[in-house]
């Protein structure tokens, strides 16, 4: 049996039904058969005693919970044997025709409604014994979700993600019917017989309906924590399916995290706390940048209706790309960077984040979406076509998926015979691989990439002379020890059989910092992934950035902006990795995930589909001459 929800605001019934297994006895009840009361249910003299006929159908059996207007009682049809769950209102409440109409409202709503993941009606009566209404509806046995948090702590994300499957698609029939339920707390979600994958939305006295109205007058109705922002009158207070979109997130982050989201206690506090997208710290890369666009505050930004969530949820990289950066807010006053323990200032110094809260608990967190952009103290910030957007230099480690566990296969074979293929063969140390240079001033050269002084470049010379008959400048180009994950994937994956994408840049110099515009082309039948790697190693990916194909090519164009001209030493890499297959690490990825969390896992998945993926970079100073 469920227990009390725990309803502070007291405003509307929380419902919660739960029904025995389909294996359960079904003889009927003597009227003087002793009753136990359920576990959870209140002291207290009972509103309706045990053997009860409601109609002269239904036989009350126990308690299961009470609620602000009404309890709930599990009982039995006398004539089948079948269970069922009566809501009965509360006796002073009895002649309030405004709670009344709940009830009434919660019937027809109901009445309208044939979905799995809805609780199900069966009648509305007024018994003449009682003189009061009774609800009577399909009896779910099975904890809460409320329950199930404060026992079990967080769900594992896949199942939430089954969740959100499962009470996503019960929403979308709902609103295809013109109901909006707008009460999304974990106590209206009941786990038949504890199963995800059963789990059955209830409570719907406070849905609203096309047809029907609110039956509110105005009045606030719902939790605090749950609610979305036209729930307190924002955006012009129009309830729709977007509400329950909205709503949805809080839930999900609920049970992701093992604690509700910090939303406020109070109307005031609850509409501040929905003036931006709260702090989605402590929430994998899975769901992050869904969650983003659920909680919106603005109605019009959220997804169009869940069953484009739930579209979403299977394809994120439908999911509108800003929401994989990380959101900034502007500062009028600058503040100044920390010093490092040399005396010398970061350029990183002023990103600020809020620590992620300690739940139950939970996979490694993500730290705070929201970023403190702040003019001219030096932050790195990454400018695109469509705003400036910063980076994370930095950040927390993001988890990314695990990958399938099949017995690996290999990358398409290198062709030695090349020049490409040759140097990505050679036996160098980890965090350095060479790379003959095509274009430039420097063409021909083998640039030597990493972050080692201790290579032997005499041995690598010799090595490609008898091979190619032709004895090479070496360019050292080193780099941060931050980006070895990003050396060792790009000489993994070089060399390889595909053509190779044909990444052309321009950089320029400016007060600001460093602006940058090319294009990139690639063979029409290949998937293309455009990323940066930071002097910290973080990645960014830029492919959403990219403009349309025109004539077999796409153009980018973004901005490092430092601030002043005292940059970062170590470079840039910008990388474009054309593969076979779209890559699904990468289409749920945040913005500036250490390069060691995504890129192994991105080689791995390439691997086991034996992919030949191709790859063109550039090493970009900070400050070029």
């Amino acid at each position: 049996m469920a227990e009390q929800p725990d309803d502070p605001e007291g405003i509307a019934e929380r419902t919660v039904i739960a029904q025995p297994p389909a294996s359960a006895d079904r003889t009927i009840v003597e009227t003087k058969a002793p009753i136990a009361k359920a576990p959870d249910a209140p002291d207290g003299p009972r509103l309706v005693e045990p053997g009860t006929l409601i109609n002269n159908n239904y036989r009350i059996l126990s308690l299961v919970n009470a609620g602000g207007m009404g309890e709930v009682y599990r009982a039995e049809n006398v004539f089948t044997g079948d269970p069922v769950a009566v809501k009965v209102i509360l006796p002073g409440l009895a002649n309030d025709e405004s709670v009344l109409d709940l009830f009434r409202r919660e019937a027809r709503v109901l009445v309208q409604l044939r979905d799995e993941a809805i609780v199900r009606y069966h009648n509305f009566v007024l018994d003449q014994g009682l003189g009061r209404y009774c609800l009577i509806m399909e009896y779910v046995d099975g904890r809460h979700l409320g329950k199930r948090l404060k026992e079990d702590g967080p769900l594992p994300e896949p199942e939430v993600v089954a969740l959100i499957r499962r009470i996503g698609a019960g929403l979308h029939h709902a609103h295809a019917s013109g109901v909006t339920h707008r009460d999304l707390s974990p106590d209206n979600v009941i786990l038949r017989d504890d199963r995800i994958d059963e789990a059955v939305l209830i409570d719907f006295g406070i849905a609203r309906s096309t047809e029907l109205g609110d039956g509110l007058a105005g009045r606030f109705a719902g939790k605090f924590k749950y609610i979305a922002p036209e729930q307190l009158g924002h955006a012009g207070g129009e309830i729709g399916p977007r509400t329950d979109i909205y709503g949805m997130a809080l839930l999900v982050a609920a049970l992701l995290r093992g604690t509700p989201l910090e939303m406020g206690d109070s109307v005031v506090a609850a509409s501040a706390a929905r003036q931006a997208i709260p702090d989605l710290g402590g929430i994998s890369h899975r769901l992050f940048p869904l969650l983003q666009h659920m909680l919106e505050p603005d109605p019009a930004n959220r997804p169009l209706d869940m069953g484009v969530v739930l579209r979403m949820l299977d394809d994120p990289s439908m999911i509108p790309a800003h929401y994989r950066f990380p959101l900034w807010i502007d500062r009028d006053e600058p503040e100044a960077p920390a010093p490092e323990e040399d005396g010398s200032t970061s350029p990183f110094a002023a990103y600020v984040a809020p620590p992620a809260p300690e739940p139950a608990p939970v996979p490694p967190a993500r730290r705070s979406p929201v970023m403190l952009a702040l003019a001219g103290a030096g932050v790195l910030a990454l400018a695109g076509l469509g705003g400036w957007l910063a980076l994370r230099p930095g950040e927390a480690p993001v988890p990314v998926p695990d990958p399938v566990p099949t017995a690996p296969a290999e990358l398409a074979a290198r062709d030695s015979s090349t020049r490409e293929g040759f140097l990505a063969a050679q036996p160098l140390p980890d965090c350095t691989m060479a790379d003959r240079i095509g274009t430039g001033p420097n063409a021909g050269m083998i640039a030597l990439i990493s972050s080692r002084d201790d290579v032997d470049t005499a041995a690598l010379a010799q090595a490609y002379e008898q091979a190619f008959g032709t004895r090479p400048s070496i360019l050292a180009q080193p780099v941060a020890p931050a980006q070895c994950a990003a050396v060792d994937f790009l000489r993994a994956v070089s060399g390889r059989p595909a053509p190779a994408p044909d990444l052309m840049l321009d950089t320029r110099a400016t007060d600001d910092g460093l602006q940058m515009q090319g294009s990139v082309g690639i063979a029409p039948d290949r998937s293309l992934w455009l990323f940066l790697v930071a002097p910290g190693g973080e990645v960014y990916d830029l492919t959403a950035r990219l403009s349309a194909p025109e004539a077999g090519r796409r153009a980018f164009g973004f901005a490092l902006s430092n601030g002043t001209a005292t940059a970062a030493a170590a470079p840039y890499l910008l990388v474009a990795l054309s593969s076979g297959l779209p890559l699904t690490q990468v289409a749920a990825a945040p913005s500036g995930v250490p390069g060691g969390d995504i890129l192994p896992a991105v080689l791995d998945e390439l691997r086991q589909a034996g992919d030949a993926p191709a790859v063109a970079f550039r090493v970009v100073e900070p400050t070029p001459e």
